[in-house]
Order: C-alpha cells, then structure tokens, then sequence
C-alpha cells in the first residue's frame, strides 16, 4: 500500500508526528502550504492529512489544500491532529476535515491520530506531543496500514 502523509504545522509539533510516522511507514512528509502547486496524490493509495487546530479549527493551509483538491480516483484519507485539548474542539475539527474530503468523493478512515500540542507561549499543554505521544503517531500509522493491507 502506497502511503504519503501532508500535513499543516505553524509551530512544528504537528512536523513531529508527521515525521515519525513517515519514519515508520518508509514514505514521505510534505508540508503543504497555500502556494499554488500542489503535490501530486494519484500514485498513492492512502493519504495521512495532519493538522494543528489554532482556536479549534484547521490549520487554514490544510483547509485551502483540500478544498483545491481535484482527483480522478478516490483515495483512502487517514486524519491527525496537534491540539491543545479544549472540549469538543477535536471532533468539530475532524469533521470540518472530513466533510471537506468527503464532499469531494473522498472515503476518510474513522480512525484518526490525536496528539496535544502546546505553544511555548501558551500554559496549556506545553511540552507536547511528548516522545510517547511521537513515538505512538508513528505505532498508530504503521498498524492502520498493516490493517488495511489485510483487508
């Protein structure tokens, strides 16, 4: 199974995850941006989208990046996400992403990646992800593939 992660990340705890699990998987992190060029996902099988939620929402380099998406197959998307940890924030988040992909003709997993991301400026959950939590993206990512391999 062909696996590319990109991903959103403005103060690179999202970079973390997206790394890790590219280290795992043997593929490519690619950092999007809201430039017009725009990476290629036809040859892949699955694609791993990761963000940072900012006041509970997507990075909005992300939401550019698939509102534009335009492909001729439908591919298998696989949801992570850096936050903070605010109530309910994740699951609107998710199905903001979600139904972006979706309205696009796009299957996204159930399962997803949560990890916290906390801003050196910011009390709340600073010192995250921790290597635990870096360490298990790249788990998650590797046994989500192995499943659906098998399937």
């Amino acid at each position: 199974m062909k696996s590319i992660i990109i991903y959103a990340s403005k103060s690179g705890n999202t970079k973390k995850i997206a790394d890790q699990m590219a280290a795992q998987l043997g593929c490519e992190a690619i950092k999007i941006t809201d430039s017009p060029t725009q990476t290629d996902l036809e040859a892949y099988d699955l694609v791993f989208a990761g963000t940072g939620l900012y006041a509970g929402t997507p990075n909005e380099d992300m939401v550019k990046y698939l509102n534009s998406l335009s492909m001729k197959s439908p591919k298998q998307f696989a949801l992570f996400i850096t936050w903070g940890g605010a109530p309910r924030s994740d699951k609107m988040a998710l199905g903001k992403l979600r139904a972006i992909l979706e309205g696009k003709g796009q299957k996204v997993l159930e399962e997803h990646f949560a990890a916290f991301g906390g801003w050196k400026g910011i009390l709340m959950k600073r010192g995250h992800p921790k290597p635990e939590e870096i360490t298990a993206a790249g788990e998650w990512a590797k046994n989500l593939v192995a499943k659906l391999e098998k399937s």
